[in-house]
């Protein structure tokens, strides 16, 4: 991940009154620039100063003019553009700076992106306060625990300023001068020790080409900036039309332009096959993206007939339930029809106890007529033979024994007598019995009046019980005539409509079959578009991780060997820009001393 950070984006700067930009100024605002002079994008005719930049790249028409040290940043200015402005505009061009693990930014490569910075802050939008970056020790940690969608900008360190009195920039320019005076040496005892013998009788035929080839070359580098390539092939054929060979130096210098300018093309193709591989792999997110969102939409499909299955679950679950209740309310009718049938079995056995009892009662009561017919008759009788006992024990005495002539009358009374006292003593003997039976018949009797007295009372207490019974029958009756009615009723309405529903629900399950058919096509359909599309996305982030993987890999390694081939051209064009300056030298030298043997 990478983070894009400014510096101070653009200041105005005074310039002296010799259009120049005084040093102190410039490194008052920025520390340790590498200088090149360019056009100011926003305003062409504004000349800048960036930052950075390589000065074979940004001004290749400087080759044979380079800037030495020791000049004044005046002299510079002054040799850049002939110009009278009297302010500038410099930026500081903005990096991108990755974060680490923690989503924090390194203060190392804080170091390595802004040499000389000392800290970090934002404005909110809005907002004209600076709001400084929390800085634990090690690293920048993000405000707010996000970094969000702000501008942060870089504070840098002041330490470096001329006001303060810091000799360091004298000094620098100080050991420049005598580092490029040792190079001026190196690179002439380096010619000398060639061999290499300047050719002059070439600048006599070719004076006036090249003097106004110079003029053109410093009117036109003020203003113009050519091609690198196209610079140092004239210079080439420049040196081939001088009509001398070129030296291993010469050639060699040379051979370095052409390297460094096919490592900058390089560069460039590299740049634009990493911006290919980004787009490409933007398209490849894009179609990522795609496929999730058709995945999604699936998905969608596929819960929406998921619960289409449900609510048809639902229903055939309703249509159970309404099943289970009507085998219920079947179940429970039939209860109440052996009910009623239990109470009307009681009530008849209840009546057949009644008429039993009736007719035990109607028997006792016969029976109790019969023995009192039999007792009043057995009463009289006993009287009757009383009164002729009593009738005839006068007639006894008053008659005597010496009354022969009624002897047999008085044995045939006393044979009558006998028979009458067997006949009275088995009257005796049936009195007796009589009585006893008589005993046992009021016994009976009063058993039986008790056992009446209990018959009648329990007769009447069944008598009211059953009339109770009946009116309870009844009312029992009528209440189960009216809650069977109303069953009946009730019944028929949830038969009906159970009916219905088992009508509508038989039509609905109908049609939940014809859509839970074609519910269940589609789930499989979409089923295996689902599988089809999870198989397309797996497949997609395969190659897209294979590709990202592979893209970074290669990207990696291509920034890598793009790092050490700029590395390696900037030590090249270091070195180049020492042997062109001190070629220039050399060169300006020579010209002055032909100019002055011809002036001779």
């Amino acid at each position: 991940m990478c983070f894009l950070l400014h510096s101070v984006p653009r200041l105005p700067i005074p310039l002296t009154s010799a259009a120049g930009v005084s040093l102190s100024v410039f490194s008052l605002l920025f520390i340790s620039p590498t200088l090149s002079a360019s056009p100011s994008p926003s305003c062409p005719d504004l000349p800048c100063v960036l930052f950075g930049a390589n000065p074979l790249s940004h001004s290749p028409n400087l080759l044979g003019e380079t800037v030495r040290s020791g000049q004044t940043f005046d002299r510079i200015m002054s040799s850049i553009t002939g110009l009278q402005v009297k302010s500038l505009r410099i930026g500081v061009e903005p990096v991108e700076v990755e974060l680490d693990e923690d989503a924090g930014i390194l203060w190392t490569s804080l170091q390595t992106a802004f040499p000389g910075c000392s800290g970090m802050y934002y404005r909110e939008r809005g907002d004209l306060c600076k709001k400084s970056v929390r800085f634990d020790g090690k690293k920048f940690m993000a405000p707010g625990g996000a970094w969000n969608d702000r501008e942060y900008y870089v504070t840098l360190s002041q330490r470096c300023h001329a006001a303060t009195g810091n000799p360091g920039h004298t000094a620098s320019y100080s050991d420049a001068t005598k580092q490029f005076e040792k190079s001026v040496q190196a690179v002439q005892k380096m010619m000398l020790a060639s061999g290499m013998k300047i050719d002059m009788s070439h600048l006599t035929k070719k004076r006036q080409h090249t003097s106004s080839r110079e003029t053109a070359s410093s009117t036109s580098s003020s203003t113009v900036t050519p091609d690198p390539i196209q610079a140092i092939e004239e210079r080439s054929q420049m040196l081939k039309n001088a009509g001398r060979d070129l030296s291993p130096l010469e050639q060699q210098f040379l051979d370095l332009c052409r390297i460094s300018t096919a490592k900058d093309q390089i560069i460039d193709s590299n740049r634009q096959e990493i911006s290919k591989l980004n787009e490409t792999l933007r398209n490849l997110e894009k179609n990522l993206k795609e496929n999730e969102m058709n995945l999604k939409e699936a998905n969608a499909m596929v819960e929406c007939k998921q619960q289409e299955l449900d609510m048809v679950s639902e229903a055939l679950k309703r249509l159970e339930e309404s099943r289970h209740t009507i085998s219920e309310l079947n179940q429970k009718s039939g209860d109440l029809e052996g009910n009623v049938t239990e109470l009307q079995l009681k009530l008849m056995h209840f009546e057949e106890e009644n008429q039993g009892l009736k007719a035990n009662l109607e028997t006792s009561h016969n029976r109790i007529k019969e023995m009192a017919d039999s007792i009043s008759m057995l009463t009289s009788s006993k009287d009757i033979l009383a009164k002729e006992l009593d009738q005839l024990r006068p007639f006894a005495e008053a008659a005597g024994i010496e009354d022969y002539e009624n002897i047999p009358t008085f044995i045939h009374a006393i044979q009558e007598n006998k028979e009458l006292q067997k006949v009275n003593e088995k009257m005796k003997i049936e009195t007796e019995e009589s009585k006893e039976n008589s005993k046992q018949m009021q016994s009976i009797h009063a058993e039986v009046f008790e056992e009446n007295a209990k018959l009648r009372n329990r007769n009447e207490d069944l008598e009211r019980r059953f009339a109770h019974v009946d009116d309870e029958l009844t009312c029992v009756n009528e209440n189960w005539a009216k809650e069977l009615k109303e069953k009946q009723q009730d019944w028929d309405k949830i038969k009906y409509a159970a009916e219905s529903e088992v009508l509508s629900l038989r039509e609905q399950l109908v049609h939940l079959q014809s859509i839970l058919e074609s519910a269940t096509r589609e789930a499989a359909e979409n089923a295996r578009r689902v599988s089809e599309l999870e198989h397309e996305r797996h497949e997609i982030r395969r190659l897209s991780d294979a590709v990202h993987i592979k893209t970074q890999e290669e990207l990696t390694r291509q920034v890598r060997i793009l790092k050490e081939r700029l590395a390696e051209s900037d030590s090249q064009v270091a070195e180049l820009n020492v042997l062109v300056s001190s070629l220039a030298a050399d060169a300006t030298a020579s010209r002055r001393e032909i100019s002055d043997l011809f002036s001779r």
